[in-house]
Parts: structure tokens; sequence; C-alpha cells
């Protein structure tokens, strides 16, 4: 690991030559952000969905979000949940590290919202151009319904999104599970042209441990709420639950970089965003794209031997 500064500069150096993506085109790619309604249905068979990401020509790209009755196993018992999703992702072929990197309990009831970062699953930057967002709910049994839309990643302006709803069958059981699905495009912030903040974007965790144990008094923020909190976590990490960091991004210390972290990169896109607006003082800001448990316990360990 002692080398990596140099391989990394080498590495960046290809990549301008060649024109690979870095994690720095991340913070240029722009997001796109799903929100949308749920009540919980009382009824069996029901209470699953999925977003997902496909290029315009279909090839997939990344899961966004699943509930783990699904992921972890449901689709082989119970063939009608989220056909369309299990379809695009082919499940059977992941890890139980990359399920649990993406999947989750079914939510409460309410306002739901899950952001795209423009990276795929390793947290690489996808290039610019059109792509396809995927919402899939089970309503009821082999009652599904599939929202989506088309939108271009990496453009100048910001956007709604129009949205296609097509319902697998004619019932009204558990119409409103999924209601008022909106989709939005923001593009790119133009922060780091400012020469103030230098944005990182989207690490894979892989990219995310090289890059805190080369990067001197860097500030590690969770930012999952109390439901999903993360114990032990990374050690020293500051906990400020997304929801609250509006109100209490001063917590973060004066003038260091800083590396945001949920459960599973989902939660930290909105944070990233948010702190991009309120603390241009932050010199280097990052997130990790994807699950951080794989390397807590060897950044903890790098840690108690003295960070060597």
């Amino acid at each position: 690991m002692k080398k990596w500064i140099a391989i990394f500069t080498m590495l960046l150096c290809l990549c301008t030559l060649c024109g690979c993506a870095t994690a720095d085109d991340a913070a240029q790619n722009g997001t796109l952000r799903l929100s949308f309604d749920y009540n919980h249905a009382g009824t069996i068979a029901s209470n699953q969905f999925a977003a997902w990401i496909e290029t315009a020509n279909g090839d997939f790209v990344r899961t966004l979000f699943v509930t783990s009755f699904t992921a972890s196993g449901g689709y082989q018992t119970r063939e009608d949940s989220l056909s369309a999703w299990v379809k695009a992702a082919q499940p059977d072929t992941w890890s139980d590290a990359e399920t649990d990197s993406i999947s989750s309990a079914t939510p409460r009831t309410g306002r739901q919202e899950i952001v795209w970062d423009g990276t795929d699953s390793d947290g690489n930057p996808m290039p610019h151009g059109e792509y396809k967002f995927f919402l899939e709910a089970t309503l009821y049994w082999s009652s599904n319904v599939v929202y989506s839309g088309s939108f271009t990643l990496g453009s100048s302006e910001n956007r709604d999104i129009a949205i296609s709803t097509v319902y697998s069958e004619d019932t009204e059981e558990n119409r409103d599970m999924i209601m008022n699905v909106k989709a939005e495009y923001t593009a790119p912030s133009d922060v780091s042209d400012s020469g103030t903040q230098r944005l990182l974007g989207g690490l894979s965790p892989d990219e995310a441990l090289e890059y805190m144990e080369h990067t001197p008094d860097l500030v590690i923020v969770q930012v999952n709420t109390a439901q999903w909190k993360i114990t032990p976590g990374f050690t020293g990490a500051l906990w400020i639950p997304h929801d609250e960091l509006e109100e209490r991004f001063d917590e973060i210390p004066v003038g260091k970089p800083v590396m945001l972290h949920c459960g599973a990169g989902v939660v930290s896109v909105p944070a990233y965003e948010m702190l991009i607006q309120k603390r241009p003082d932050i010199p280097e800001l990052s997130y990790i794209a994807g699950s951080p448990r794989a390397i807590m316990e060897e950044y903890n360990e790098w840690l108690t031997k003295g960070g060597e």
C-alpha cells in the first residue's frame, strides 16, 4: 500500500490519455433522484420494490435498492416477486456481500427517496449519455407495477423526467402501495471549478480504503439513521444521520477532508450533495459508493497499529 500514491498518480495520467473515467468524474455526472410515497400493505405477497439503472440499449448498470426478501432468495420461492428486476439484475449470480450492499428491509410508510450518482456497482463513473431508470413494485402475488423513464447523464440542464407506468394486472389490490412517483435529474455541480474544493465523488470500498490510509486528518462521517446505524463502525467516525445533516453540518471540523458513508452508498449521495453547498471549506469531499462493511475491520486494525 505504501506505493499507492505513485500508482494512483500514474493511473490518473493513463486515464487522462485514454479518456477513462476517474473518481473525480462522478461529481461531473449529475444525479438522478427518485421519490415516491410508500404505503405498507397489510397483505402477504406484497411490499417488495426495487430500483435500477439500464443503458439506453437495455444493458444493466446498477441496482440502486431492492427489498431484502426478494434479493436474498425470495425470487426463487415466489417467482412473481419483482420479476422484471430479477430478469435484469440476475441476483442468482451475486455473492452475499453484493446482496447485502444494496438490499434492506422494507421501510416504514412514508415518502421514500433513492438517488443515483452516475456510477456503476463498483463506484466507477458511467460515461455521459442516455440511460433509463426503473422502479418496480410487487403489489400482490403476480400483480406488479413498473415505473420507468429516460434521461441524459451529464446534461447541463435540471429537469423533471416523464414517467411511464405499466401494471401487469388490472386489479385494485394494493394499488396505493407505491404512489406519486417523481423523477428529477440534477445537472453536474460546478463547485469544483472554483478551485476551493476537490470533489472526489463516490469511491468503491477498495478505493476508499486506499484513500483513507493515505489522507491525513480525514474525517469519516456515518450518515445512517439510528435504525440502520453500523456499530461499532469506523474507529473515530462521526455519526450525523443524513436527515439531521442540514441542521448539524457545522459539527464537521473545518478545513479537513471528509468521507461520508452509509450502509449501501445510497443516502450518502444526498448528504454529499448537501455538503457541497453548505461546506465549501472542506478541501476534499467523497463518499463510499457501496457497502463499507468489508473494509471496516482492515481499516480499524490499521489504525490500532499506528496507521502504518
